[in-house]
């Protein structure tokens, strides 16, 4: 029998072939085998498969899921939204409709030395004097004050254009403004248009200053100034429109009487025959939202603004009477230091009274701080007001406040200390507003009247 060469190459190949599968099969059946035997380990150590605990963790955590779902279902058919952001909020899913709820508390302790035995005493506007009212001061008054206490509510309805705006004054010592404890300070609605402008209905703050602009509990000082309290705009019962382009801002308001609020309607409607105020303010550098608290934090944008504002109103009771008043003011934000200046000066026209008429009352606020560490600022103000009349003295109003502030979470929670020293006397002209400082009435020609105080505010 003969064997060729090309059956001996067949032959080999075929034996390689069967070699080589023989050699994956054995290969394979090992995987396998190593397989098994994985499984059979996991399903024989319980720690490391399927136990009850993570089962019932499992079953937690899906439960979680569902639930999560079933409440984002229900808010996407017509639920509310809630939480905090400078305020506590209700919204509806759309937002068209929401309200916010803000608080400002302060509580204040302070210690008044007016160095005479038979000080007159003085009290505020808006909640009773400090100690010596209605009889004469032992020469020395302290002690503790709920400041301030208000409500607030604001926020949107119908859609995102109208809002409003309402604060009432649960408690309130010593008013600088118009109103008091119990009593409404804001309330109005407000419709914004697309081209800038807004029209406001309902009482407000009038567009005159840019201190009393900042809410008050964002002032870097305890109060408002005497100054800005007596020379000051306050609020009005009427309609403001604004207008905000880029860097220029713009207000004007028509009201029944200047400083007047929460007043009845009656046959003698209004207290005024006519009453106007407004305000326009330029900014070089910044944010319009900075200049909204007093100070310039650490960290923030250099800001500059200018503004300048008017009031004007013709009295009901005193044939051409006028009263007119104007100011200018300037603010500068340094990222850790900020200075203000203001200017006020009066006109009374036609009042039958000759020690007014034709007088021209003027006063200035120049005031400064600076940070001294993250959470710590020193400030300092000096403010300044002559009647323009000779009345022996009495005419006049000069103090300077020194103080320092701690700053637990900024202007929302914070306690400050000051010193104040009148270098006039605080005379009747003055008593009312200066109360709100707690300065007290001085007998005539007394000067070097001091006031020590701390206050814990918390606005959220």
């Amino acid at each position: 029998m003969t064997v060729t060469t090309t059956t001996c190459v067949h032959a080999a190949l075929a034996l390689v072939v069967a070699t080589a599968v023989h050699g994956q099969q054995a290969t394979d059946q090992q995987r396998l085998d190593a397989l098994r035997r994985e499984i059979a380990a996991l399903r024989g150590d319980s720690t490391n498969w399927l136990t009850e605990e993570r089962a019932a963790e499992i079953r937690a955590v899906v439960t979680d899921v569902l639930a999560d779902a079933d409440t984002r279902a229900t808010l996407q058919g017509g639920g509310t939204t809630s939480g905090y952001s400078d305020g506590f909020f209700l919204s509806s899913s759309d937002g068209a409709y929401s309200m916010k709820i803000n608080v400002l508390q302060q509580m204040r302790w302070s210690f008044n030395d007016n160095e005479d035995d038979a000080a007159v005493g003085g009290g505020g506007g808006g909640g009773g004097g400090v100690a010596g009212v209605g009889g004469a001061s032992s020469g020395q008054a302290y002690g503790f004050e709920n400041k301030r206490t208000r409500l607030g509510f604001s926020g949107n309805m119908v859609d995102s254009s109208w809002t409003y705006d309402i604060k009432y004054f649960l408690g309130y010592s010593n008013s600088v403004e118009e109103v008091g404890a119990g009593q409404l300070s804001d309330v109005s609605v407000t419709k914004a248009f697309e081209c800038g402008a807004t029209a406001t209905v309902g009482q407000f703050k009038l567009p005159f200053s840019a201190e009393y602009a900042v809410d008050a509990g964002n002032l870097q000082f305890m109060d408002y100034s005497t100054v800005d309290a007596t020379f000051g705009a306050g609020y009005g019962q009427g309609v403001r429109v604004n207008y905000a382009s880029g860097d220029v801002r713009l207000a004007a308001a028509y009201v029944n009487a200047i400083r007047e609020a929460d007043a009845d309607w009656s046959a003698n409607s209004p207290t005024s025959e006519w009453a106007f105020a407004g305000r326009a303010e330029a900014k070089f550098a910044g944010t319009w939202q900075q200049f909204d608290q007093s100070q310039s934090w650490r960290g923030d944008s250099y800001g500059v603004k200018v503004g300048a504002g008017f009031a004007a109103e013709r009295d009901n009771g005193f044939g051409d009477s006028m009263t007119s008043a104007l100011t200018v003011d300037l603010t500068v934000a340094l990222g850790g230091a900020n200075i203000t200046a203001a200017y006020y000066v009066y006109s009374f026209d036609d009042t039958g009274v000759t020690a007014i008429d034709d007088s021209n009352p003027s006063a200035f606020v120049i005031s400064a701080g600076v940070f001294v560490s993250d959470t710590c600022d020193v400030a300092i103000r000096y403010e300044y007001a002559d009647f323009d009349q000779d009345l022996g003295g009495a005419e006049k109003f000069s103090a300077i406040t020194v103080g320092s502030n701690w700053y637990l979470s900024r202007n929302k929670a914070k306690w400050g200390v000051d010193f104040g020293y009148a270098l006039d006397a605080v005379s009747a002209l003055y008593a009312d507003q200066a109360a709100g400082n707690n300065w007290l009435e001085d007998a005539t020609d007394e000067d070097g009247q001091w006031v020590l105080r701390t206050q814990l505010s918390f606005s959220f």
